[in-house]
C-alpha cells in the first residue's frame, strides 16, 4: 500500500486488492500493507487476490506470512488463483471464492536455461524439493484425491469455486464486497 506522509486514519476494516505475479517485490508490498494496517488499529484485512503464480520460495513465504498474520485476514479469489498463488492463498484462515473463480495447481517447473549434466541434476533436486514442499502445503488444507494427484504428474489441475470449497482449498463461496464510500487500497 502506498502510504502518504500523514495519511488519514485507516478504517477498522481495510479492503485491498492485489493483482500480480508472486515475486520478492510483490511479497514485500503485501507484507508492508498488512503490517501498516496492523500498526494502525485495523481489526480485519480483506484482500482481493488475483495471481497467475510466480516464484516458489516467494509464494511459500507469503503462505507462511498469511498463516501468522497479526490481524484477521480474509482473502478472496475473484477471478483466478494459479500455481504458487494458490499456495500463498492457502495460508489465509478465511479463503473466499467468487462463484465464477477458478484455481489451478501443477507440478513445479524448472528454469529455461542452458544446462550442463551436473547443473541439470541440481535443478532436478531443487524442483523435486519444491514439489514436495508445495504438495505438503496443499495436503494440509485440502482433500485432493489420489486420482487428482496422479493427473498432476503430466498436467495442471483446475478447480471451480465449488470444487475448491468441496476439497478444502476455499472455505466458502463469497464475493469481495468493499464498503461504499470507503477507500480500496491497491497493493
Amino acid at each position: 500500500m502506498n502510504t502518504p506522509q500523514n495519511p488519514p486514519p485507516l478504517p477498522n476494516e481495510v479492503y485491498a486488492t492485489f493483482c500480480s505475479g508472486i515475486d520478492q517485490a510483490s511479497v514485500q508490498k503485501i507484507m508492508n500493507g498488512i503490517s501498516f494496517a496492523s500498526q494502525n488499529n485495523v481489526t480485519h484485512f480483506h484482500l482481493l487476490f488475483q495471481s497467475s503464480g510466480g516464484a516458489v520460495n516467494d509464494g511459500i513465504c507469503l503462505h507462511n506470512f498469511f498463516k501468522t498474520c497479526p490481524i484477521p485476514l480474509t482473502i478472496y479469489n475473484a477471478g483466478a488463483v494459479q500455481s504458487i498463488g494458490l499456495i500463498a492463498y492457502l495460508g489465509a484462515q478465511t479463503r473466499m471464492a467468487s462463484k465464477s473463480a477458478t484455481f489451478m495447481i501443477h507440478r513445479t517447473t524448472g528454469p529455461a536455461i542452458p544446462l550442463t549434466t551436473n547443473r541439470l541434476e541440481s535443478v532436478k533436486k531443487a524442483v523435486s524439493l519444491d514439489d514436495f514442499r508445495t504438495e505438503e502445503i496443499i495436503k494440509q488444507y485440502s482433500a485432493v484425491s489420489a486420482e487428482q494427484w496422479a493427473k498432476l504428474t503430466d498436467n495442471e489441475f483446475w478447480f471451480t469455486a465449488n470444487d475448491a470449497v468441496a476439497s478444502g482449498i476455499a472455505t466458502a463461496i463469497g464475493e469481495f464486497s468493499p464498503v461504499s464510500g470507503k477507500p480500496i487500497y491497491n497493493i
